[in-house]
């Protein structure tokens, strides 16, 4: 009787998927350059109308 395998590691699946989407990106793509433009940006005025535990829409 075959054994059904449950862990991914067991068949390499997790070898299949980047553990994030930017690693299949080259280094010189241009969404890192936005990335470090947006990160400089003060949202912190914005981000204190939020509550920690969500809001409706």
């Amino acid at each position: 009787m075959a054994r059904f395998k449950y862990d991914p590691t067991q068949f390499r699946q997790r070898q299949l998927f980047p553990s994030s989407v930017f690693d299949l990106l080259p280094k010189d793509h241009a969404c890192f350059v936005f990335d470090e433009i947006l990160e400089q940006l003060d949202v912190s005025s914005a981000e204190e109308g939020y509550s920690f535990i969500g809001q409706r829409a």
